[in-house]
């Protein structure tokens, strides 16, 4: 049975520390992200434990997916697609018309859900300027794409 989870944006820096927690705990990259031009969700459970992330960095009419975990005892519930849904009605209602991401461990999970494997070298260079893409992610990980 799924667990309730409410969402909340993250609007303050002692949200965004416990969010770089949770991410960290997730094995996820998280000592780059910051409030600024960006927008972060965090899904808690009726315990007030933080559950679920996912993030969007804006470049113009681009974003940036990125952030997205899921705490272990909830993966298989449907709250990863949930929250990717809720990140891309965001970037809908911003007028973003591309969204990427970089994944090395969830591409088939990222391509039920529409988006699409693209070479590196196709990426807008305002996105491959992202932290994520230059500095966070290795090489190997793979580039998807979706057009809203």
């Amino acid at each position: 049975m799924k667990e309730y989870v409410v969402h909340h944006v993250v609007d303050s820096e002692k949200e965004l520390e416990s969010l770089k927690q949770f991410l960290r705990v997730n094995n996820l990259p998280a000592d780059d992200i910051s409030l600024n031009n960006n927008l972060f969700l965090v899904f808690y459970n009726t315990h007030e434990a933080l559950v679920g992330s996912g993030g969007l960095e804006f470049y113009n009419d681009l974003a940036l997916l990125r952030s997205l975990a899921v705490s272990q005892e909830l993966r298989g519930q449907q709250l990863g697609k949930e929250i990717v849904n809720q990140l891309l009605q965001e970037a809908a209602q911003r007028g973003i018309r591309e969204v990427y991401l970089l994944t090395q461990t969830a591409s088939y999970f990222f391509r039920k859900l529409g988006f699409e494997i693209v070479a590196r070298e196709h990426v807008p260079e305002s996105i491959r300027k992202s932290s994520e893409f230059a500095q966070v992610c290795p090489a190997a990980a793979e580039v998807l794409k979706l057009k809203l």
